[in-house]
């Protein structure tokens, strides 16, 4: 036997020590940092802002000459003819008379008479076309259309730089809130375990009085009893531990079934906050109002851009062919014209107006909805500053509440040793520091969760 297992060690321990290499250790930052780096909604919103910045780009074109080419090649089932008329006449000599009658003799020089008409036809193209075209397009006054089309283009593009802002902190808050709660849960595990414990010896002492004459059989099955109903509760915290580390895991986006050791202690903190500093901060540095005032600009260059629809736009272009056949001859040759233009609706049905008045009423309700998102973003920092301070003030009476409790086992643990106690008044001071430990670690996990959502309520990246 000895001799197998000097053979299996060298397997074994290799095999151990890799899985202990694989095991994922976790603090909050680090959860933080794979979060955002795995979630799927900041990937979607990296995408959207791709987009903008294409859009942008998109609108600064509109400045530029628009430049098109394009070739042709047209067969005609039958060319267009036209026919002609011609006369035929016939060359003759023509006697000549003087003044008074007298045949003189014929003329030394003939004429042309005609005697007739010929027909033939026209050939007026060619059954095969050709041609290469190019155009040269530059728009020159629009009233600021183009400009206030840009514009939007580039507050677009912020509005998705803060929207990717506001889904970075949400991100945040959830990583945090998930890695405290599932530290919450192990940490609980982990004080339901030694309270488990503690009442295992403690059912064993009140066996030992029994046995010994000085306890009753009903402070024996009290005892046996809390202990199983302990025994209970402690494998619920435990599978409620692997719950919250399933839903950590989800939210970095990892393998369900990575292992993880979650290397952080419930410090604890007491440091509070300002709610009227809280609200300050909000109303300068939250990416959901910068978006909204965004909204807001954008809305308005839309008016702008909607009262110019119908005045009149200026425009050049040029065009320039190489083309076959070229009038009446079959060969390549070239071409070009210049135009110089205005354009302007003169009637559209009034719907040109009724965009405009579309446009104004978008606009004031971006104004309206601002308003209404400030008011609510006031709101939410005061109540988040608030309530992280009350998680101070609950860590601080919880940890009172600890040190009381465990004082108060101690003095019962003598009493109960010295008969001056009863095995429930034991039970009553076992159960109570039981959940003052599980009301200490609410209140610290409790905290770190209230300072991430007070960091994202006031726009702390």
């Amino acid at each position: 036997m000895r001799k197998l297992l000097l053979c299996l060690v060298p397997i074994l321990f290799p095999v151990a020590t890799a899985r202990a290499a694989d095991t994922l250790r976790l603090d909050a930052a680090t959860a933080v940092e794979l979060a955002l780096r795995n979630n799927h909604q900041l990937a979607q919103a990296r995408a959207r802002l791709d987009e903008a910045v294409a859009g942008q780009g998109a609108a600064f074109g509109a400045f530029l000459p628009q430049v098109s080419a394009g070739a042709t090649y047209t067969r005609l089932a039958k060319a267009n003819e036209l026919t002609m008329l011609s006369a035929r006449d016939s060359i003759m000599t023509v006697p000549v008379f003087d003044p008074q009658g007298n045949y003189l003799g014929q003329t030394g020089v003939p004429v042309r008479v005609p005697v007739g008409v010929d027909t033939f036809n026209l050939r007026l193209g060619s059954v095969n076309n050709y041609a290469v075209t190019g155009t040269v397009q530059q728009t020159l006054f629009t009233w600021g259309k183009l400009i206030n089309a840009y514009r939007i283009a580039g507050l677009s593009l912020n509005l998705q730089k803060e929207a990717a802002a506001q889904a970075r902190a949400q991100v945040k808050v959830e990583a945090t809130q998930n890695f405290y709660h599932a530290l919450l849960a192990r940490k609980t595990s982990e004080v339901m375990n030694d309270a488990f414990r503690q009442l295992e010896r403690h059912v064993a002492q009140v066996q030992s009085l029994y046995d010994n004459g000085l306890a009753t059989r009903l402070d024996l099955m009290k005892a046996r009893l809390g202990l199983q109903q302990l025994e209970t509760q402690v494998s619920q915290v435990a599978s409620g531990a692997e719950l919250t580390i399933a839903a950590l895991l989800n939210t970095l986006g990892l393998d369900p079934g990575t292992p993880v050791a979650l290397n952080e202690e419930l410090a604890p903190d007491s440091a509070t906050a300002d709610p009227d500093r809280a609200v300050e901060q909000a109303l300068a540095r939250r990416p959901e109002l910068a978006q909204l005032r965004d909204a807001v600009r954008i809305a308005d260059l839309g008016v702008r851009i909607a009262r110019t629809a119908s005045l009149p736009n200026a425009f050049v272009q040029a065009n320039a062919s190489y083309r076959n056949p070229v009038g009446f001859s079959t060969e390549w040759g070239g071409d070009w014209n210049a135009t110089a233009g205005v354009t302007m609706p003169v009637f559209t049905g009034l719907s040109n107006l009724r965009r405009l008045q579309a446009a104004q009423a978008r606009y004031r309700q971006a104004q309206v909805a601002l308003a209404m998102v400030e008011d609510g973003m006031r709101l939410e920092a005061r109540a988040q500053a608030l309530a992280l301070n009350q998680e101070a003030r609950n860590v601080s009476y919880q940890k009172r509440n600890v040190e009381l409790a465990e004082a108060a086992l101690e003095l019962a643990e003598v009493r109960y040793e010295n008969g001056l106690l009863t095995n429930l008044e034991y039970m009553d001071s076992h159960l109570a520091l039981t959940q003052s430990r599980v009301a200490h670690l609410n209140a610290q996990a409790n905290y770190q969760v209230a300072r991430a959502k007070l960091e994202k309520a006031i726009g702390e990246d």
